[in-house]
């Protein structure tokens, strides 16, 4: 009796602390909270007010930092890239898509081995043929949505760090749509799984920030029969721990989660494959490689809409094939528009991301009335995706008429935002198309530039939740840049050659850009063009001899009009873009 007074005691205290807890008080039932390990959960249920909450919810995100002396948690970033996957894909009635046992499999073990599905009524079978990870959908299956399927999850055992122990995983789940459920059968297995590497999770037990620059934690073996490293695993049992520079981490890091498979109407998916990638639309469409800071690589697109096109409710379309000509992801989703102005004049933007595994790909792209109905605008691209977490790289260069600082973190693939700790969003001119009382932004993205001689990367200063301490900052690198501005094929101004005014966004990933008012520009048509080179670089390499980035864009006429081609003026004499830094 006593035991059990006690026992009632607890639960009472437990129930007085959760209740003083508001803005926290259900954060230990969400998807960020699925590594917490027994003794955390026993320290979280003593936790009695929002600020010891906040506090636990920091240390707990201190302790699984890979490298605390750097500004980024790469651990933190892919949890929350795995959990908006997870929305995305999985979501269910009245639940989140993270918060289904789909969901947190994908975000504590990541992406499977293989996936197969049948239909229990008719035995059918869709099996993902143990294509690797970054090629499987992650869903049930493309059977009819309003059908029960069983779908069977496979984890090889080369997915998992050998430390743990843990061997081939399958779980199975009944998924039911009608529902709202996808019940595991037999999660015993699983539950080990998951609860291994939520102890392997913690790579820094003190959660605290060395005062000086660390060394990362070894990544583990591959699956090659090496002997593992001892360092402990990130979020993903197969998951290294990222290097010092994130921008190396792309040979290493988790695979990227494979593409959606949504449903298209017929008109649209007949439309879409009709699209060669000469049916560009040149004045209403950009797109450009990108990688996230941890060196991961993406496609990002924008469509530009006239105002008067945009006033009807629209959906984004598109489709994705492989080099083999095979659908790899399929598209189909309400497309919110963003404002844009030029001048007086405003319009609005559509602005996507793409992420797939490196490789050769044709994309087919538009934006459809969600009534139905002919497209407002479509496009079709080939584009490469290639991880070279190591090599020197410049982004494409961005020509915007305006910067908006953001106030949110964003996702790592958010399409044209730049940094983590203050972002950026630099919105393309998917037109081209500038007002001469605009101001032309132009930007870009250095990767992996070269130390000086004899200096060794330093991290950033330290910015992590718990830590106590800072290290110096990585040594700004030596990027020389040479911008050009032509006119109809006859420099408009004098080349100028200057050192580049780099912000740093992670270790081993700067941005510049500069403003150039276009009130001295004639109406025209003009190329802007930058040459970036590393001048740390060994002098035979392609990062010192530089590399190349044009653009072209349109000052109109004062009163909007497209200028005349034939009725072009002179260049300006020698003058000098005036330019001041973001």
């Amino acid at each position: 009796m006593k035991k059990a007074l006690l026992a009632a005691a607890g639960l009472a205290f437990a129930a007085i602390a959760m209740a003083q807890l508001s803005k926290y008080k259900d954060w230990s039932k969400s998807a960020e909270a699925y590594f917490l390990t027994p003794s955390e959960k026993d320290a979280w249920s003593k936790v009695r007010t929002d600020d010891e909450a906040a506090k636990f919810i920091a240390d707990y995100w201190a302790k699984r930092d890979p490298n605390p002396a750097t500004s980024a948690n790469e651990f933190r970033d892919e949890v929350g890239r795995r959990i908006a996957a997870a929305d995305d894909q999985f979501k269910m009635r009245n639940k989140r898509g993270s918060e289904t046992n789909r969901g947190r499999l994908l975000v504590t073990l990541g992406l499977p081995t293989r996936v197969s599905s049948e239909r229990p009524q008719e035995g059918a079978v869709q099996d993902s043929g143990g294509l690797t990870a970054p090629s499987i959908d992650t869903r049930a299956s493309t059977f009819d949505s309003g059908t029960a399927v069983t779908t069977t999850w496979t984890y090889g055992k080369e997915k998992f760090d050998p430390s743990l122990g843990i061997g081939e995983l399958r779980v199975r789940m009944n998924v039911d749509p009608q529902r709202g459920t996808d019940d595991m059968m037999g999660a015993s297995a699983a539950e080990r799984a998951i609860s291994k590497v939520a102890e392997k999770s913690i790579v820094n037990p003190s959660g605290a920030t060395a005062g000086v620059a660390t060394v990362a934690p070894a990544v583990p073996a591959a699956a090659t029969g090496a002997a593992p490293a001892p360092a402990a695993a990130p979020p993903a049992a197969t998951a290294p721990v990222a290097p010092s520079s994130p921008a190396a981490a792309a040979g290493t890091a988790p695979p990227p989660v494979s593409a959606p498979a949504a449903t298209l109407p017929a008109e649209v998916r007949s439309r879409l494959e009709g699209l060669t990638p000469s049916s560009k639309a040149e004045d209403a469409f950009w797109a450009g490689n990108f990688r996230t800071i941890t060196g991961e690589p993406f496609y990002a697109l924008q469509f530009y809409v006239p105002n008067e096109k945009a006033a009807q409710t629209l959906k984004f379309g598109g489709m994705v094939w492989n080099e083999a000509n095979q659908p790899v992801g399929s598209y189909w989703e309400d497309a919110t528009l963003i404002e844009v102005k030029s001048g007086s004049r405003s319009d609005k933007a559509f602005d996507r991301s793409i992420a797939l595994p490196p490789g050769s790909y044709r994309g087919s792209f538009g934006l459809f009335p969600a009534s139905g109905g002919a497209a407002v605008v479509t496009a079709s691209s080939n584009f490469k995706l290639e991880s070279h977490p190591n090599e020197f790289g410049v982004s494409p260069l961005i020509l915007a008429n305006t910067l908006t600082p953001l106030t949110r973190r964003p996702a790592a693939t958010d399409p044209f935002v730049f940094g983590m700790e203050k972002p950026i969003k630099v919105e393309p001119k998917a037109d081209r198309k500038f007002a001469k009382e605009d101001s032309l932004w132009y930007f870009y993205a250095v990767s992996n530039p070269a130390p000086a001689a004899g200096a060794a990367r330093v991290p950033a200063p330290a910015t992590t939740p718990g830590a106590t301490a800072t290290a110096p900052a990585e040594p700004k690198p030596r990027i020389m840049t040479r911008i050009s501005v032509q006119r109809d094929g006859k420099d408009a101004f004098q080349p100028l050659t200057s050192p580049a005014e780099l912000q740093p966004l992670a270790a081993g990933y700067f941005a510049s850009g500069s403003e150039i008012p276009l009130s001295s520009f004639d109406p025209g048509y003009y190329t802007f063009g930058i040459q970036v080179r590393d001048m740390n670089a060994p002098k035979d390499s392609v990062a010192y001899k530089g590399i190349e980035r044009k653009e072209d864009f349109v000052v109109l006429n004062p009163d909007g009009s497209l200028p005349s081609r034939s009725a072009a003026k002179a260049p300006a004499p020698k003058a000098k873009p005036p330019a001041k830094k973001p």
